[in-house]
């Protein structure tokens, strides 16, 4: 019997305490309700952030090149569920992050 699996990523912001005008950008998966945070090692402006998009406003060459990054974050955390889930091992937010990471 085949078991359903949730799997989903989102991206947010944590404001730095010293530089509340920036802040670090970060993944969350989830997988069956269990999540787990991941940096991706960016300092954005908070106010360029569009937290419903997920994604860096306007069209500069640092926002375009978030943007890539989120892009490129959430195509590979995808492939590494789908390999993961392809090579029969048990999924969870632990394997994905270590699987991503390498």
């Amino acid at each position: 019997m085949r078991t359903s699996q949730t799997f989903s990523i989102s991206f947010f912001i944590r404001k730095k305490k010293k530089q509340p005008e920036l802040a670090l950008l970060y993944a969350r998966i989830t997988v069956n309700g269990k999540s787990l945070e991941i940096s991706l090692k960016r300092t954005i402006p908070v106010d360029k952030w569009n937290q419903s998009a997920s994604k860096l406003t306007g069209s500069s060459a640092e926002s375009r090149q978030i943007n890539k990054k989120i892009d490129e974050t959430k195509a590979q955390l995808y492939k590494t569920y789908d390999s993961l889930l392809k090579d029969g091992l048990l999924v969870t937010t632990e394997t994905i992050k270590a699987r991503f990471l390498g």
